[in-house]
């Protein structure tokens, strides 16, 4: 029976991996893939915990999905009537988490639910799982909301070991797990703090212990085994609180926790803490999003100046973006403005008056071109996501992304982030992708393993979707490679 166990390491940064198996501290990793794959793959925009959880789940980005953050105002009905109102008001952070299932756009599959045989372990997104495939829900949890504010989160990655050395034994065709150690020891430390590297090494013992037990079983040869993260993560040394910035221009804001501000000019929903989706005017129903040429005029906020142009000159802000009209997106910073826009064959990003993606000049091509020009640039894979993220009728009507070492929220952030994500920029859109099977030489995205574990499965890949068949590990290996190579040849 083939079986296929996905691993995910929430917001452990590839290079780190790197250097630590170079470092030979990683010995069943390096064992595990030393004839499979050590590569990076490209996330989704927003990086954040939960979001950039769909592509390996669903194969979708969250645009498709119709959800564009972790925290989102829905325009259609918000009215300003706080509680009333407030299930318009979403945050997965809180006891609205439960709601991202059904969320989800409803056209949309998990895995789960296309392969019955399935087991999450500390999975967010549960659609499809029952009780009894869903073991550690309740751990998750409770231990998790003590750990977030204890900083003790070594008893969820040891509880997710357990699961997964248990699943072996089960009948179980796909098991997925999270740790989420590494995570939350970044957000209160750094991304290579002592603790991250601990956590590390004990997901490299959870791993051995697994590989260990399918070899006593004579299942190692069938098992596919994908060692990925949603994001990767950087320092923070200043906070920008976006909420406060409006407040101070005297604009009313609503925003999590303060949800029941009278009257607001504004909504301000924090993800990461290095993204931000703006939705001006929250309280009047709307269908469709504001332009950005609606944006900077003065009555958008009820300010008395042109709030894109005060923002872009904020050093925490990398680039904002906005509808620009008939399809179009936007995209600002200090540096100037460029247009994105897409045909049936191309997407092309048009210097304006400055270059805000820092692509050197304008470019135009297909979704896998696009993939491959930017994989190492300062904004991977920019113009898809961005284009994704304004698919979705729920995202705000400006999104903001923060340079490195800057987020946006300060004053509400227990205990304080001294590192985190959710931004577009390189380093925290990179994520590892490790395998005991080879994987394409073209560069991936995250969305592309989802149709990666159908196939090892033998299960037919739904219709629709983001992620693209290009990684067969059940087919023949042909035009397959471990990559490391591909990583030496990019200097890493």
């Amino acid at each position: 029976m083939k079986r296929a166990f996905l691993i995910l390491v929430d917001g452990l940064r590839p290079d780190l991996l790197e250097a630590e198996l170079a470092a030979a501290r990683l010995p069943n990793l390096a064992r595990l893939t030393e004839r499979g794959a050590r590569s990076r793959a490209v996330s989704v925009f927003p990086t954040t915990t939960s979001v950039a959880y769909l592509p390996f789940l669903t194969g979708c980005f969250p645009g498709t999905c119709n959800i564009p953050s972790i925290r989102w105002l829905d325009r259609t009905a918000y009215t300003g009537r706080w509680w009333r109102d407030r299930a318009a008001v979403r945050s997965y952070c809180g006891y609205q988490a439960g709601m991202l299932d059904n969320d989800i756009a409803p056209h949309v599959e998990t895995i789960f639910q296309l392969v019955p045989e399935s087991l999450g372990i500390f999975t967010m997104i549960t659609r499809g799982l029952t009780p009894a495939r869903d073991p550690a829900q309740g751990a998750r949890k409770l231990v998790g909301s003590i750990a977030h504010y204890t900083n003790g989160y070594e008893p969820l990655d040891r509880r997710a070991a357990r699961e997964l050395l248990a699943a072996v034994d089960s009948p179980m065709r796909f098991v997925f797990t999270q740790f989420p150690g590494i995570d939350g020891y970044t957000h209160s430390g750094s991304p290579d703090s002592p603790q991250v590297l601990q956590s590390l090494q004990l997901i490299d013992r959870a791993i051995g212990a697994v590989v260990a037990r399918l070899r006593e079983k004579g299942d190692l040869d069938d098992t596919l085994f994908v060692l990925v993260s949603d994001h990767g993560a950087t320092r923070m040394h200043t906070h920008l609180d976006l909420a406060l910035w409006f407040t101070a221009r005297g604009v009313p804001t609503l925003h999590h926790p303060v949800v029941w501000t009278r009257n607001p000019r504004v909504a301000v929903m924090v993800a990461g803490n290095a993204f931000a989706s703006i939705y001006a005017r929250p309280g009047v129903r709307r269908t469709g999003r504001l332009t950005m040429e609606q944006l900077r005029r003065p009555d958008a906020f009820g300010t008395n100046d042109d709030v894109v142009a005060a923002l872009v000159r904020e050093p925490a802000v990398g680039f904002v973006a906005a509808e620009g009209g008939e399809g179009s997106i936007r995209v600002a910073s200090a540096a100037g403005e460029a247009i994105i826009t897409r045909d049936d064959d191309s997407i092309h990003y048009t210097l304006l008056s400055g270059d805000p993606l820092e692509m050197g000049d304008s470019f135009a091509g297909a979704r896998d071109e696009w993939l491959a020009h930017t994989f190492d640039s300062p904004y991977p894979d920019a113009a898809v996501h961005l284009l994704d993220q304004f698919s979705s009728p729920r995202g705000g009507d400006l999104v903001v992304s923060a340079r490195e070492g800057y987020d946006f929220r300060d004053r509400y952030e227990i205990p304080e982030h001294k590192s985190g994500h959710g931004s577009l920029i390189r380093a925290h859109m990179q994520t590892p992708l490790w395998s005991n099977h080879p994987v394409p030489r073209a560069p991936m995205r995250t969305a592309d393993v989802f149709p990666a574990l159908l196939d090892w499965l033998d299960v037919p890949v739904p219709s629709g979707i983001d992620g693209r068949p290009v990684w067969q590990p059940g087919s023949a290996a042909r035009e397959q490679t471990p990559l490391r190579a591909m990583a030496e040849s990019r200097g890493r």
